[in-house]
């Protein structure tokens, strides 16, 4: 008797399995699509945000960073850039005969020199960066070249070095505007043999 129980037992079980598994089954063949939740990081969101601006949404390469900052500083700012003569590259070391620094994330090399913009972009912490934060290294580096500007310690400044975390998009128009109206700006001494 026990062992009849036992058969009847394994057959119940096996049969709830089997009903179990083919109610599963249709559940897939019903049509519905689940779609996985994507959860989408700070920095994601804030480059969403960056990316949905009328000027920062149109950068798509290098040169892009030059006319959108180009843009805000002549049309928001009232400077005139004029003709330039611009290059922008990356490289995997950026280090070059007049800088020792190979760890740098860009290296400004047209600064005091009217009429030319000439910034190398460390190729490994740009594949690394947020568009956010190529943003900064770009504004940064068109400090130098552009504007003659010197790194500041401003804790939250653009021309700050290291270059500071990544800004919510208000605060980064913020720091732009300090940048373009020069506000705690160290210029560069252009008279320097070092710029000549």
């Amino acid at each position: 008797m026990s062992c009849l129980i036992k058969n009847i037992s394994i057959f119940l079980m096996t049969a709830f399995f089997l009903l179990k598994c083919s109610r599963d089954e249709s559940n897939e063949t019903t049509g519905e699509i689940m779609l996985p939740v994507i959860i989408k990081t700070e920095s994601q969101l804030r480059d969403e945000e960056y990316k949905a601006d009328s000027i920062y949404g149109k950068i798509r390469n290098l040169d892009d960073y030059w006319i959108a900052f180009k843009t805000i500083g002549e049309t928001q700012y009232g400077y005139d850039f004029g003709e330039q003569e611009v290059e922008i590259f990356t490289d995997l070391t950026i280090a070059s005969s007049d800088s020792n620094r190979d760890d740098a994330a860009g290296i400004a090399h047209g600064s005091c020199k009217e009429g030319i913009i000439k910034i190398a972009i460390n190729a490994d912490y740009w594949a690394e960066y947020s568009f956010n934060r190529r943003l900064i290294l770009m504004w940064h580096e068109f400090g130098h070249d552009v504007l003659n500007a010197a790194h500041v310690s401003n804790e939250r400044a653009i021309m700050n070095t290291p270059l500071p975390d990544e800004y919510d998009l208000e605060i980064f128009k913020k720091e732009e505007a300090d940048l373009f109206s020069g506000k705690d700006l160290i210029l560069f001494d252009c008279n320097d043999p070092y710029f000549n």
